[in-house]
């Protein structure tokens, strides 16, 4: 080595070069493009939280949920909107983090604990957008209460602004954001530092209003935001819980008891006793908000926990600023709790840890790709956006609706987004979480007030095993007294408000109180015909609020008997039973639904147990109070069986009459157009008026039957006229589009019926010649008779 190489000069540019690689290596690995449109759960409300900003709808009133005005940026879902602003925030964001995580990496030892820390956030820490969130809220707070014996210094001002801007985006991050300045500014007021408290909490409440403001929101709304918030977290615990797997279940509790037991140990071991406790109270309460949204839900979301649990362990000892004494039992106890992690990482997404570096490597390139089209970039999401848009168009409802306020029951609120609909939400905006008495009213105010919407959008859906009927079970009934059906499309139905006020009838009627033991089964059947309404209320025991609290209370089930005599057992949050919903008829699909509005249900509900596990009917009270209610007939969806055919075949200019097909007929695409899929062996027959000269149409099968392994065997293709007494094949083509490419696609057609007077036409797929029905996914689209 040379004299130069030693100089303090160079090491200090080594120095830079290194934490400027360093830099850029935590930028490009926490930066994430945004994700690219879906239909399903999670993207709808990630886009209609970025619609909502931009419209400036009032959170908190207009819309309650567990994210605020800023959620979209932590949802980063394009939708057509806001594509540059998420990028901006994203790249912001990264940078800050970075410098945030260098900052904390160089107060630790070189070596191996430096090592650890940094390999933990690229391998892990920023790949969970919840769980990076948390720690940065984290580590932003207990930086502060490092500095609090120091002046103030401009960053610490930046940092808690930062903490607000994170406190406007989600309730969550609200909560620990408060509990993290709340406890350094009590530690200060201790110290009788009134001056560092006043800044601490006029900064972070300062900042949170500004922003609150900033994005259109209105000051007077943040009580009832706060409240309404609430909520929703609260019911949250209850309503939104999933079956824990026990291998990270027992991981995760005992990873919790080491890391209380060090806390515990630093309290005892600490000189400066209040200082020690506010951080012991910071920490504990990071670990168990991360433990309550990782466990309650506990599938993906389990690794947020061990994520966050990893926290205390990688930035050992400098997190809490340890003492010597017990510095290596500290130590190595979290080196095991932190074994303990990455096993229950690997429990619940077991490629998070057998892939890391994989993964890792192609977040890497994945970015530098992205990047390096980044003039393009914006064209690829649209293309995406266009393909999603002729999956989910409705061309048919928009034609219909036009300008007019429109809402979306269920949780596929992208198709009101993707077809730019007037789209006014009610506030707990997505049907499942609707799960408290409170949320549920909030929805039926709503739709009893003059902003309800003039449609509807439909789609019976649920989670967890649910009754669909559950969801949003009150605007379900009110759909059939204040609204009328319309027409359906792509598996969802249209319904529009009709004039006048609620008829004062259709007010649930009660019939009967009981109290209702737990396996006891209640007869319904004296009731029926008529519609019912219910509400279970099983208040936990006093084992079961310590149980709710610390955890989440154990899973309550509804079976429901019904008048056919099969049986179901539907998971019944105990909230969702205390806000009540439709038991009778059993309304599980769309058909379900129809006829319950139409008058003519046929799954009558005529019997009902409350069932629990034996092992945890100690959680909850013996009897539940029950309330029957009976509902008023509707009549409001008799359209919808009216309309069924013509409804189902509307890619078709004439409607048959009559089809069979040997499996359920469905609405498919082939080459971006809508066709009607019959499986062979099938008919479908049409009237022939007298005049009518000559019929069209085209015909072909489903792309999935002959590629990606698709292998069929061909089928005919037949239309045959018929008068009753005789009958004539007017078309027969067989298509073997496995084999011969030009049967690929769409065929047309055309027949000649100037020498038929009248009679029926009579469209038929048979088999191909071996037989083999598995891959005859055959289709017919435009068909016309004129």
């Amino acid at each position: 080595m040379t004299a130069l190489e030693n100089t303090p000069s160079t090491a200090s540019i080594r120095q830079k070069v290194e934490r400027a690689l360093l830099f850029l290596l935590l930028v490009t690995i926490i930066f994430t493009f945004p994700n690219r449109p879906g239909f399903d759960l999670d993207a709808s409300w990630r886009m209609a939280l970025g619609k909502f900003f931009l419209e400036n709808l009032q959170f908190g009133r207009d819309i309650v949920f567990t994210y605020g005005p800023l959620g979209f940026l932590m949802g980063k879902t394009y939708s057509g909107l806001l594509f540059w602003p998420l990028l901006a925030w994203q790249l912001f964001a990264a940078c800050v983090i970075a410098l945030l995580l260098q900052y904390w990496g160089q107060r630790l030892a070189a070596g191996w604990p430096r090592f650890f820390f940094y390999a933990f956030f690229l391998l892990y820490g920023v790949t969970y957008e919840d769980a990076i969130h948390m720690l940065v809220i984290a580590l932003i707070g207990f930086e502060l209460l490092r500095r609090i014996d120091r002046p103030w210094h401009w960053s610490s001002s930046l940092m808690l602004l930062m903490l607000a801007t994170q406190s406007v985006a989600k309730f969550t991050n609200l909560m620990l954001a408060a509990i993290m300045v709340g406890t350094v500014a009590g530690l200060a007021l201790w110290q009788r530092q009134r001056g560092t408290a006043v800044r601490l909490l006029a900064w972070f409440g300062g900042g949170f209003l500004a922003g609150w403001v900033l994005c259109g929101q209105n000051p007077l709304n943040l009580p009832v935001y706060l409240v309404n918030s609430w909520y929703v977290s609260q019911g949250y615990q209850e309503a939104m819980g999933i079956d824990t797997p026990d291998a990270p279940l027992w991981k995760a509790l005992v990873v919790s008891g080491m890391l209380t037991a060090y806390m515990l140990l630093n309290l005892i071991t600490q000189k400066n006793r209040p200082r020690s406790l506010a951080g012991s109270v910071m920490l504990g309460a990071f670990i168990f908000l991360n433990w309550k949204h990782g466990f309650v839900r506990s599938d993906g979301h389990m690794v947020g926990f061990f994520y966050c649990a990893l926290l205390p362990i990688v930035a050992f000892p400098v997190l809490l600023e340890d003492a010597v004494p017990f510095g290596r039992l500290k130590r190595w106890a979290l080196a095991a709790a932190g074994g303990l992690c990455l096993l229950g990482i690997r429990d619940a997404i077991p490629p998070l840890v057998d892939s890391a570096l994989t993964i890792f490597q192609n977040k890497i390139w994945g970015n530098v790709d992205f990047a390096s089209r980044l003039a393009t970039l914006r064209k690829d999401y649209d293309d995406a956006l266009g393909q999603e848009l002729q999956m989910y168009g409705m061309p048919r409802i928009q034609a219909v609706v036009g300008q007019r306020s429109l809402d979306v029951l269920g949780y596929n609120q992208a198709v009101a987004i993707y077809n730019k609909f007037n789209y006014r939400p009610r506030p707990v905006f997505q049907s499942y979480s609707a799960y408290t008495p409170e949320l549920a009213r909030l929805n039926l105010d709503y739709y009893n007030s003059d902003r309800a919407p003039d449609f509807v959008m439909i789609k019976i859906n649920s989670i967890d095993q649910r009754l669909p009927a559950m969801d949003d079970s009150a605007l379900l009934y009110l759909l059939t007294q204040r609204y009328k059906y319309v027409l359906s499309e792509k598996s969802f139905q249209l319904w529009e408000k009709t004039a006048g006020p609620i008829d004062a009838a259709a007010q649930p009627q009660l019939l009967e109180r009981k109290n209702l033991s737990v396996d006891e089964t209640w007869s319904l059947e004296s009731y029926n015909p008529r519609p019912l309404w219910v509400k279970i209320d099983l208040h936990p025991s006093l084992l079961g609020r310590v149980r709710t609290f610390f955890y989440k209370p154990p899973m309550l089930r509804l079976t429901i008997q019904d008048s056919a005599g099969k049986t179901e057992a539907y998971l019944m949050p105990a909230p969702i039973g205390r806000a009540g919903f439709i038991i009778s008829p059993v309304i599980d699909d769309m058909m379900a639904f129809a006829r319950f509005a139409s008058g003519k249900s046929e799954r009558l509900s005529s019997q009902i147990t409350i069932t629990l596990a034996p092992e945890d009917r100690k959680y909850f009270s013996r009897t539940a109070h029950v309330e029957l209610y009976g509902l008023k007939s509707s009549t409001a969806g008799q359209n919808f069986f009216k309309n069924i055919t013509k409804e189902l075949f509307y890619m078709f200019k004439t409607t048959p009459v009559d089809f069979q097909a040997s499996s359920k007929p469905s609405n498919e695409q082939i080459n971006g157009e809508q066709v009607m899929v019959l499986h062979t062996p099938s008919e479908m027959t049409f009237d022939v008026p007298r005049g009518m000269t000559e019929a069209s149409g085209r015909f072909g099968f489903l792309a999935g039957a002959y590629t990606r392994g698709g292998r069929t065997d061909g089928a005919d293709f037949l239309i045959v006229w018929s008068d009753g007494k005789e009958s004539v094949e007017v078309f027969h083509r067989y298509l073997d589009p496995l084999r011969k490419f030009e049967d690929r696609g769409l065929i047309s057609f055309h027949v000649d019926l100037r020498k038929f007077k009248g009679g029926r036409l009579y469209f038929r797929t048979l088999p191909g010649p071996y037989n083999d029905l598995g891959w005859d996914w055959t289709a017919w689209t435009d068909i016309e008779i004129k």
